[in-house]
Formats: C-alpha cells, sequence, structure tokens
C-alpha cells in the first residue's frame, strides 16, 4: 500500500524544507526541565513533519525530562522508543533534528 496521504510509496515531510525553531530560555525546575520556544511556533506547521531545532542554551540536569514549552502549554519530549527525553540527551548547545506529530501530541 502506498502512503496514507498520497499516491507514492512515501508520505512527504516538509514538502518546502524543514523549519527551524530556537529556544528563547531554559528552566530548570525541581521535576522537569522547561524549553520555552516562541509562541505559536506550530501554528503553521502541517500536521505531521521534521523541525530543526536549536538549543540556545545548555541543560544543566542531565536527569529530568525536558518539555517544551508554548503559549502555556507543555508538551513533553520523548525518545524514538517512547520514553521521555532527559537533559542528558540534549544537554549540549546545537542543532537537533526533531520528528512531531502535532495530532497525536508526540515530539
Amino acid at each position: 500500500m502506498f502512503g496514507a496521504t498520497t499516491n507514492y510509496p512515501f508520505n512527504f515531510a516538509n514538502r518546502n524544507g524543514i523549519p527551524m525553531l530556537e529556544s528563547t530560555s531554559v528552566e530548570t525546575t525541581t521535576t522537569n526541565v522547561i524549553v520555552n520556544i516562541p509562541n505559536r511556533a506550530f501554528r503553521f506547521l502541517n500536521g505531521t513533519g521534521l523541525i530543526l531545532f536549536r538549543l540556545n542554551t545548555e541543560i544543566a540536569d542531565g536527569t529530568l525530562p525536558i518539555l517544551f514549552s508554548s503559549n502555556d502549554f507543555t508538551q513533553p519530549l520523548t525518545l524514538i522508543g517512547g520514553t521521555a527525553a532527559t537533559g542528558s540527551d540534549f544537554a549540549a548547545v546545537g542543532v537537533y533534528l526533531i520528528y512531531y506529530d502535532k495530532n497525536s501530541n508526540l515530539m
């Protein structure tokens, strides 16, 4: 069977290029690391796709789970197996490739 939304043997992801987001700040609480991103960051993105994410601030605590925050909404960041991403997975400042699915709230 071909891709669910096309007649091709694959689904298109980010046909017009991969969008890039940058962190605006990083907060560490007693239970989470909160990475703040710009408001309405996902508003004009497709339902699923890839983003390049630039982490501008080093994450100091490597054991706490990471949450993305935008518009007072937090979204947990998970690894491929579904486990929570922690500060040790994204500790260094740099650019990361992230898959998102807005319909199932998956990052």
